[in-house]
């Protein structure tokens, strides 16, 4: 992961990781239930690749300025979730992160694209 040290590049990020996911996610055709009870080294390869990229999400939108909570990040929850997966506190509940995923990754997407829109900047995936 590349270091980042301010916010804008932070949310480029974000962004990134966020849309690359899911896109590669629809495009192989990964599930849930893949996800949570991998069938073979593949699935298990492949869900602890999903992990790692919740993580640098997390990770990121940890070391926003709070400017962002009215965007609808939830700086306190990402910094939280980043050190249960950091730490691996007990076990790592796949199902909560699928959840992330499937739920939370559409919802940084168009919290990162309001925040650049109301700047007049525009976001744009990164090769």
């Amino acid at each position: 992961m590349n270091a980042k040290h301010d916010d804008l590049s932070r949310i480029q990020e974000i962004y990134d990781v966020t849309t690359q996911t899911l896109s590669q996610i629809r495009e192989v055709g990964f599930t849930k239930e893949r996800f949570v009870s991998p069938k073979d080294a593949e699935d298990d390869l492949m869900a602890e690749g999903l992990t790692n990229r919740v993580f640098r999400v997390a990770e990121e939108g940890g070391k926003l300025s709070s400017e962002f909570e009215r965007y609808g990040f939830e700086l306190r929850e990402m910094s939280g979730l980043r050190n249960i997966l950091a730490h691996a506190y007990g076990h790592v509940d796949k199902k909560i992160v699928w959840t992330v995923l499937e739920t939370d990754f559409p919802q940084l997407i168009a919290a990162c694209e309001a925040y650049c829109s109301d700047r007049g900047i525009e976001l744009g995936e990164r090769a």
